[in-house]
């Protein structure tokens, strides 16, 4: 029997035959003269014997690993990404965390609790935020509350008209009564709505010891913001409600003082 002068096809779906070739080599005749016909190469066929799947399956595996680092890595870096897709205003219906459709029930971007000792940290925030290119509306105690009003209910009133509630976390923050209900509160209305939510921003030196076993345990489960990370702003406007940028500026109005017991 001769099969020589054919152009055989020598990849791992043809295995059979090629098993068939060198197991039965004796009775071929011009087996010494099969010659697999791959991309103009030829190549005696009893030479390849049956290992023609490694390099196939050698480059399956290759493949494989080259897609899950690429996976691996766009896990690795998806924030990084992320932020700066959305610092140009690309794709931000892909990486935008989608926000409520009507911004009647939700009038605030953010509302901002701290310690009234902490005033001047303020500043920066109106600074970035309501003046930055997306103008987010932001709410705060000595500005937007009316004299007179209950403190309670100023601040509950603040948190369930926010879509973020600000924590400026800070020693003075932790020790001040009205800080840990402001606190609280916010943990129990963003567990309720999920069109809410809590970002703690963690200034340097703050001794969380000093918290209640409750608000410990949020601490150690949630993420949050360190203040004193370089790439804090960029972080806390990504966390903030997603939206593209605005071209004019909005004004800043004037409003109530009230101090802490």
């Amino acid at each position: 029997m001769k099969l020589s002068g054919n152009p055989w096809k020598c990849d791992c779906e043809a295995l059979k035959m090629l098993q068939f070739v060198v197991d039965k080599s004796n009775y071929i005749e011009d087996s010494d003269l099969m010659k697999c016909q791959e991309q103009n190469i030829e190549l005696p066929m009893v030479l390849l014997k049956t290992d023609v799947c490694s390099s196939y399956f050698k480059t399956l595996a290759g493949s494989l690993l080259g897609l899950v680092l690429l996976i691996f890595i766009f896990l690795y870096f998806k924030k990084s990404i992320s932020m700066w897709l959305y610092e140009r205003n690309l794709c931000l219906r892909l990486i935008s965390r989608p926000e409520p459709q009507v911004d009647i029930d939700l009038k605030i971007d953010g509302f901002l609790a701290f310690s009234h000792v902490d005033l001047q940290l303020v500043g920066e925030y109106v600074e970035k935020l309501e003046r930055g290119p997306r103008e987010y509306r932001l709410c705060f105690y000595q500005r937007d509350w009316l004299v007179g009003q209950s403190i309670p209910a100023c601040i509950l009133n603040s948190i369930n008209d926010s879509k973020r509630v600000i924590i400026l976390m800070t020693n003075n923050f932790i020790n001040s009564s009205w800080g840990l209900f402001e606190f609280r509160s916010a943990i129990r209305a963003s567990s309720m709505d999920k069109d809410k939510r809590l970002i703690v921003i963690l200034y340097p030196g703050v001794d969380l010891d000093k918290l209640d076993s409750e608000l410990k345990l949020y601490m150690k489960f949630n993420t949050y913001l360190r203040r004193d990370d370089p790439q804090f702003w960029r972080k806390l406007m990504f966390a903030m409600p997603h939206k593209p940028i605005q071209c004019e500026q909005p004004a800043i109005t004037g409003g109530a003082a009230i101090e802490e017991n």
